[in-house]
């Protein structure tokens, strides 16, 4: 969702657009790695982050493997 106030550039869609991108690249990505990436490239703050994986884990996109503290893209 978005509100007036909000800069788009920090938009659930647009950061996960973003996230999408680079996970085909990589395939598999720390945590805080990726964090750290869309931080840089975006200047998004946690939250954000969060609110994206949330969006992407509902929608059946993105698979966490905790003993790793990994993300992938779902088959």
């Amino acid at each position: 969702m978005t509100h007036r106030s909000k800069d788009l550039k920090r938009s659930v869609l647009v950061v996960s657009y973003h996230l999408m991108m680079e996970m085909k690249t990589h395939k598999e990505y720390k945590l805080n790695d990726m964090y750290q990436y869309l931080k840089n490239k975006l200047k998004i703050q946690q939250k954000d982050f969060v609110y994206t994986l949330n969006f992407l884990y509902i929608l059946g996109k993105l698979e966490y493997i905790k003993a790793e503290d990994t993300i992938r893209l779902s088959k």
